[in-house]
């Protein structure tokens, strides 16, 4: 690598990083155990960080940060000071999550610019991400989303630019990342010119070490709870409630709201965006077809979650290229 690539690379990473600061720290601070506000989820993941795995079955199989900040809590422990060491679990969740939202955002940048996006417009669309409610949540809470957006950008981008043997070398830990991702890892199989044969041995291995893991961690808990079977117990809880969670998230005012929140007025950029490449108005760009594949995806976990807005952001690869078209379509116009 050149040494002027590498400054444009260390310089994008540093706004990445400041700019992930400046709109996460406030969530980080004003976060409380107590009245986590709709994010009850992170005592789950607090308990995990403390080796218990003790708790509801959705969360408990999302072990990666849980370990991170395992690691991260002992580290900075000593350093800090008695005052502060009441925070200490929420900081060291903040310092694992801020990490890795920020290198979602570098990949993200990457991404767009392969998309033959300016350096300048690629970086407004990384600001959008992390601007995001949902990455802000992400970031300065104690849950586990973050890592499922950088696996997200990372599939996608390595599919873009025909990473075949990398990306299936990635797939065995790109897949313990949160159970959600694994349609993401068909997306190759989308694509003629990657590597088919590599992609399904990776997948048939890395579904294997899924199991294997889910194993692990079953052992670890009592008898008395352990589930005949977590990942079936999993989706029956959540097809259970696929009708209410269908009526909150698309006929009530609140739903509304849920469905507006990852992206607000950029959903409707996005759509005159991805209006614009359909009738080729804008012919500069052209957002790769495999990725359409991802709408269904999204829009089918909608109905099996009760939180249709972190459900939709995951089109965050798709959305935001269509809307920075949008964007520089008007912008540059004289």
């Amino acid at each position: 690598m050149d040494i002027s690539k590498t400054a444009r690379t260390f310089l994008i990473f540093s706004l990445i990083l400041g700019f992930n600061y400046g709109v996460s720290f406030q969530q980080f601070l004003h976060f409380d155990w107590a009245d986590p506000r709709g994010l009850s989820d992170s005592a789950n993941y607090l308990a995990m960080s403390n080796g218990d795995y003790n708790v509801s079955p959705t969360h408990r199989y999302r072990i990666i940060i849980p370990f991170l900040v395992d690691i991260v809590r002992e580290v900075i422990h000593p350093l800090i000071t008695p005052d502060l060491l009441p925070m200490i679990d929420a900081l060291s969740f903040y310092a694992v999550n801020y990490l890795i939202t920020s290198l979602a955002g570098l990949f993200l940048f990457f991404f767009l610019v392969e998309l033959k996006f300016d350096s300048r417009l690629s970086l407004l669309g990384v600001f959008i991400f992390l601007g995001s409610r949902m990455t802000i949540l992400s970031t300065g809470a104690p849950i586990v989303e973050s890592l499922y957006y950088l696996a997200i950008i990372i599939i996608v981008y390595l599919c873009l630019t025909q990473r075949s043997l990398l990306l299936s070398l990635l797939h065995p830990l790109l897949i313990l990342t949160k159970e959600t991702v694994v349609p993401f890892l068909f997306l190759p199989l989308l694509i003629k010119t990657m590597n088919r044969k590599l992609i399904l041995l990776s997948l048939t291995f890395s579904f294997a070490t899924l199991f294997w893991v889910r194993n692990l961690v079953t052992a670890t808990m009592p008898e008395a709870v352990k589930p005949d079977d977590p990942i079936l117990a999993t989706i029956t809880s959540h097809m259970a409630a696929a009708l209410e969670n269908l009526s909150q998230s698309y006929f009530t005012l609140s739903g509304w709201h849920g469905l507006f929140a990852p992206f607000s007025v950029f959903w409707v950029i996005a759509i005159f965006g991805a209006w614009l490449e359909y009738k080729k108005v804008v012919t500069d760009y052209q957002i790769p077809r495999f990725l359409l594949w991802m709408v269904p995806v999204a829009f089918g976990y909608t109905i099996l979650s009760d939180s249709a807005g972190r459900m939709l952001y995951i089109l965050f690869p798709l959305v935001i290229p269509y809307a920075l078209i949008a964007m520089d379509y008007v912008l540059s116009r004289k």
